[in-house]
C-alpha cells in the first residue's frame, strides 16, 4: 500500500497560523456549552501536552506527559510526537518507579520519519533508515518480537493518547505499507492502541 497522496509539508504551507485544536484536560470541560470531550484551543508555539509512551526493562510502557511547541497543523505537531519518541526519553524523570531509569528510545537511532499523513483519524507515520557513510540503507530494523511490540505500540499509543483526534495508526517504512513491522507484527491495517502494554499511568495524565 502507497502513502496517500495527501503529505503534511504541502498542507501546513497552506495553513494560516492556526489554533491547534486539543482535547480538554479534564473530560468534561465544554467549548461554547458543547459535549463532553470537546475541545480546547492552544495557539501555534504554546506549550501542548502530548503523551509519550517509552519502552521500559519490564516489557511495559512507560507514559510521561512532555510539553512540545504546538505546530501550525495537527499534522506537524503530531510528527513532532513521533521525532520525539525516536530521539529517546531523555535525562527527564518519568515518575517515581525506580523501574522508570530503565527506559529507552522506541527505535534504533537510524531510523528517520519521512512523513507523516493524517485522513479522517487516521495516521500514517512513514519511517526510513538513514544511510551512515558508505552503507547501503537498509528497509527496516532487525527487531526480536518484544522490542518490536513496544516500539509499534509506543507510536500506536502515544499518537492516540494524545488529544490530536487519531484514532488509528498505520506505519509504514520507506512510503510502503509492509505485512510486518520488522518481520512479526502484523502492520497491513491501521492498528489501534493497546492500553494493556502501557504501564500503571501516573497522576498526572
Amino acid at each position: 500500500m502507497k502513502r496517500p497522496r495527501s503529505s503534511l509539508w504541502p498542507l501546513a504551507a497552506f495553513m494560516l497560523p492556526v489554533l491547534l485544536l486539543v482535547l480538554g484536560a479534564c473530560g468534561d470541560g465544554d467549548v461554547d456549552g458543547a459535549v463532553d470531550g470537546e475541545v480546547e484551543l492552544v495557539a501555534e508555539g504554546e506549550d501542548f501536552f502530548a503523551t509519550l509512551c517509552f519502552p521500559a526493562a519490564d516489557g511495559l510502557l512507560r507514559c510521561e506527559p512532555r510539553a512540545i511547541p504546538a505546530a501550525g497543523s495537527v499534522e506537524e505537531t503530531a510528527a513532532t510526537i513521533v521525532q520525539a519518541l525516536i530521539d529517546g526519553p531523555g535525562t527527564a524523570p518519568v515518575g517515581d518507579d525506580p523501574l522508570d531509569d530503565e527506559i529507552f528510545p522506541v527505535l534504533p537511532p537510524s531510523v528517520r520519519l519521512q512523513a507523516f499523513d493524517l485522513v479522517n483519524g487516521v495516521a500514517y507515520v512513514d519511517l526510513t533508515v538513514a544511510r551512515t557513510g558508505a552503507a547501503l540503507r537498509f528497509e527496516r530494523p532487525a527487531m526480536g518480537l518484544r522490542e518490536e511490540l513496544l516500539a509499534v505500540y509506543s507510536l500506536v499509543n502515544s499518537l492516540t493518547a494524545s488529544n490530536l483526534g487519531i484514532e488509528r495508526v498505520v506505519l509504514m517504512w520507506n512510503g510502503e505499507q509492509r505485512l510486518t513491522f520488522a518481520g512479526h507484527v502484523d502492520t497491513t491495517r491501521p492498528l489501534l492502541p493497546d492500553l494493556d502494554r502501557n504501564a500503571e499511568p501516573s497522576a498526572d495524565l
